[in-house]
C-alpha cells in the first residue's frame, strides 16, 4: 500500500503527428523539479421545496505549472513561440495553441501488500491534451551560494475522450467521457513501456462502466 509520495522526473511530451492523426514520438522536456496540477471544476446545487432536487457538475479539467531546469528550445519551437534565425533562435508571439501530451513519473514508497517490505515504486503519468503558454522566467544574481534559474510552465489539461473496448468513446447516459490523464504503477499492463509513446486511455473491457 503505497503512503508516501515524492519526487517528479523525466518530463517528456508528445505533439500531434504531421497529418493531424496519433501522437508523434515523447521529446525530452528537460529536468523537472516539480509539477502543480489543480482541478478547474465546480458544482451547482438546485434547491426546490426547501431541498436539493440536483447538483449540476461543471468540470473543466485541469490547469498547473511545470517547472524545469532549463526549457529545451525544441519544445518552444512545437508550441510555435521560437523560430530559428540566421543568427540563433527568435522568441516570438505566440498565435496558436499547439496540442500536446506531457508525460512525467513520480515515487511512492509504501509496503509491498504480499511481503509487508518497505518499498518504492515509479508511477507514470500522461496528461492529455495539453496546451501551454510562454514559460515564466526567473534569473538570479550569485550571492553567498549559487542561485540557479528556474522556468515555469504553465499548463491547460483539456484531456481526450476515454475509449471503451473496441476504440469507440466510451459514454454514460448517453455522454462521452473525458480523461484528463492515466497514471500506471509497476504490475498494470503495459508499465514497462508507458512512458515510450503517448498511450490512450481505453477500457480493458467491454463491460467496464
Amino acid at each position: 500500500m503505497e503512503k508516501v509520495q515524492f519526487n517528479v522526473q523525466n518530463p517528456k511530451y508528445a505533439i500531434r503527428n504531421a497529418d493531424g492523426t496519433g501522437w508523434a514520438a515523447p521529446k525530452s522536456l528537460g529536468a523537472a523539479r516539480t509539477i502543480t496540477l489543480e482541478t478547474n471544476a465546480s458544482s451547482k446545487s438546485i434547491y426546490g421545496d426547501g431541498v436539493i432536487q440536483c447538483t449540476i457538475i461543471n468540470d473543466k479539467g485541469k490547469t498547473g505549472t511545470l517547472a524545469v531546469n532549463v526549457v529545451p528550445i525544441q519544445y518552444e519551437v512545437d508550441m510555435a513561440r521560437k523560430i530559428k534565425t540566421a543568427n540563433g533562435y527568435a522568441e516570438i508571439k505566440q498565435i496558436s495553441e499547439i496540442e500536446h501530451c506531457i508525460y512525467f513519473e513520480t515515487c511512492g514508497m509504501g509496503n509491498d501488500d504480499t511481503t509487508g517490505v518497505m518499498q518504492v515504486a515509479v508511477a507514470k503519468t500522461w496528461l492529455y491534451l495539453c496546451t501551454s503558454t510562454r514559460p515564466a522566467e526567473s534569473f538570479n544574481q550569485n550571492e553567498d551560494d549559487m542561485n540557479e534559474s528556474t522556468f515555469d510552465i504553465p499548463l491547460t489539461v483539456r484531456g481526450l475522450p476515454l475509449l471503451d473496448a473496441t476504440g469507440a468513446p466510451y459514454k454514460i447516459n448517453g455522454v462521452e467521457v473525458t480523461a484528463w490523464q492515466q497514471t500506471v504503477v509497476p504490475g498494470d499492463a503495459g508499465y514497462e513501456t508507458f512512458g515510450d509513446a503517448v498511450v490512450l486511455p481505453k477500457l480493458a473491457t467491454a463491460t467496464e462502466e
